[in-house]
């Protein structure tokens, strides 16, 4: 995973968590005492439910694509086809640009130095105030606590009152509740930016005394006395304990309010259970809308249909092949698939194809991928269902290729729908799982043209990147966008790499030998990756 799917998940987890805090605390200001201490803490299990619902997979939407059955002869039936697409903005593992870390990776250092920092504070802290002497009473650690006790804890505290705060400690360590405060202590740590968390984290504890102090009260009725004397000899410890459980409170308004609740009658069995099942219901109304809100993944099959044939562009159907070049590009690509011995192979449209041109990409071809097993695919004309069938008759056919990867293209400064993207690419991408289903798919965004300037460039290419979202597994399908490698440091285009307007005239061919060299070292890392197995 990058640094940029990690802090997505991240920040959405915050918003979510977020809402879920603010609701318990909402829940927490009005009918404390109607409700009890153990049911008021029962509540802070809203926030984890949500979160961890939100992270469940999402739901995914199985698209069959029923092959083409367009007979030599017959006049073309198919769909208006879509231009073969492009855009920008990395949303699989993307590859790392000359220019240095990116915002993203700037961001997620700093998550993790704050995180670092936080987390080795509380341990700092939890070992400062474990030695000394005056601490306590209060379990210290988290897996295997130890009882700290005061050096005057036998003198200041008579035999019954001792007996009260032991089986108190005795209640935080059954109940688990210094493992409870270690995973809090790591959720505090991981969302240090968030306000909303330290408060959170701080009203769990109080709350969690609060029902520990129940629990007791709960198993020595008549002792209630006693234990409000044991608690007002304790002195008041400003600094909790966060690695483990202390007995003392945090202020003289958190001691009366401890002190307060001592009156409370314990809550019936059928109250709790009523209690526990509303908060197991709240808690899963809020996870649901937290996860139902994710967008749905696309999930591509591809219906049975004949083995492939080798069919030349003499036999393709009118209309099949959008022009003339195309039908040529593909009787010479049918002709290296059928030899063999394919790892990765390129399809795309003009940009792909000029990797083959002498006076463009192919001396950086040769220079990148001339020793390995790849080919080029690329053709002017592709369009979505011309790529397909050339797929589906023999480009595709007679070698198993260990990365396929498909330049899109979208159009010129423009961005897609998710709807439109799916549309075009969901079906080329399940042909490919079909013939090819042992190959990495890397759908590699087209280039930045020269009339964007960088900030439009950018807004386009996050828009496109989302849009590719729902195809984009990380596993078996990535996509990557080389876009920033276009601009200069000062945003100005970069006419080495694409001059615009091209001298020739024609829009595709701006793009220089420069350009190519840059392309083929963005893609060197996926090649390592997957064809090479470094």
């Amino acid at each position: 995973m990058n640094a940029e799917i990690i802090l997505g998940a991240l920040l959405r987890a915050q918003l979510i968590g977020t809402a879920a805090i603010l609701l318990v605390l909402l829940l927490r200001r009005f009918g404390a005492r109607q409700r009890g201490a153990t049911i008021n803490y029962w509540m802070w299990l809203i926030v984890p439910m949500a979160v961890a619902a939100s992270a469940l997979p999402p739901r995914e939407r199985v698209m069959t694509i029923a092959p083409m059955s367009v007979v030599a002869g017959d006049a073309a039936t198919q769909s208006a086809p879509g231009p073969l697409e492009s855009s920008s903005s990395s949303v699989g593992p993307a590859v790392q640009q000359a220019s240095g870390p990116s915002a993203a990776e700037w961001a997620f250092g700093l998550w993790l130095l704050g995180a670092g920092v936080l987390l080795t504070r509380s341990i700092y802290s939890t070992r400062r105030l474990a030695s000394d002497p005056s601490a306590g009473p209060a379990l210290v650690g988290v897996l295997r606590p130890r009882l700290l006790l005061p050096a005057d804890f036998s003198t200041r505290f008579n035999t019954e009152e001792c007996a009260l705060i032991l089986a108190h400690e005795e209640v935080h360590r059954i109940s688990g509740h210094t493992v409870i405060n270690g995973l809090l202590e790591l959720a505090r740590s991981l969302s240090w930016f968030n306000p909303l968390a330290h408060v959170a984290a701080r009203c769990v504890r109080e709350d969690q005394e609060l029902a520990c102090d129940a629990q007791v009260i709960a198993t020595h009725p008549t002792q209630r006395r006693t234990y409000a004397e044991a608690l007002l000899k304790t002195q008041i410890a400003a600094s909790y304990l966060p690695l483990g459980c202390t007995w003392t409170s945090a202020s003289a308004r958190r001691l009366g309010e401890r002190i307060q609740m001592l009156d409370q009658a314990p809550r019936s069995r059928s109250k709790k259970m009523a209690a526990a099942g509303g908060i197991a219901m709240l808690g899963s109304m809020l996870g649901y809308g937290a996860w139902a809100q994710q967008s749905e993944k696309v999930v591509t099959q591809v219906a049975e249909h004949p083995e492939a044939v080798w069919v030349s562009s003499a036999n393709a159907p009118r209309g099949a092949l959008s022009t003339a070049l195309e039908a040529d590009r593909h009787d010479r690509a049918i002709k290296l698939a059928q030899r063999g011995q394919i790892d990765m192979v390129l399809f795309g449209t003009t940009n792909s194809e000029m990797f083959w041109w002498k006076d463009r990409g192919r001396p950086v071809w040769d220079k990148h991928f001339g020793k390995l097993k790849a080919a080029n695919f690329g053709s002017q004309g592709t369009q979505r269902d011309s790529l397909i069938w050339r797929m589906r008759h023999g480009e595709l056919s007679g070698f198993q290729a260990k990365l396929v990867i498909v330049q899109t293209w979208l159009g010129a400064g423009g961005s897609a729908t998710r709807e439109q993207v799916v549309g075009i690419y969901a079906p080329i991408i399940a042909e490919i799982r079909q013939y090819q289903p042992q190959a990495k798919i890397l759908l590699f965004a087209d280039f930045p043209r020269g009339e964007l300037n960088h900030d439009m460039w950018r807004k386009v290419a996050k828009e496109n990147a989302a849009s590719f979202a729902p195809l984009v597994d990380n596993k078996n399908v990535f996509y990557a966008d080389i876009g920033e490698r276009f601009f200069l440091s000062s945003g100005i285009h970069d006419q080495k790499l694409w001059r615009y307007p091209a001298i020739s005239g024609m829009y595709n061919a701006g793009m220089q030998a420069a350009g190519f060299e840059v392309w083929a070292e963005e893609l060197q890392p996926w090649i390592d990756r997957f064809v090479l197995k470094r």
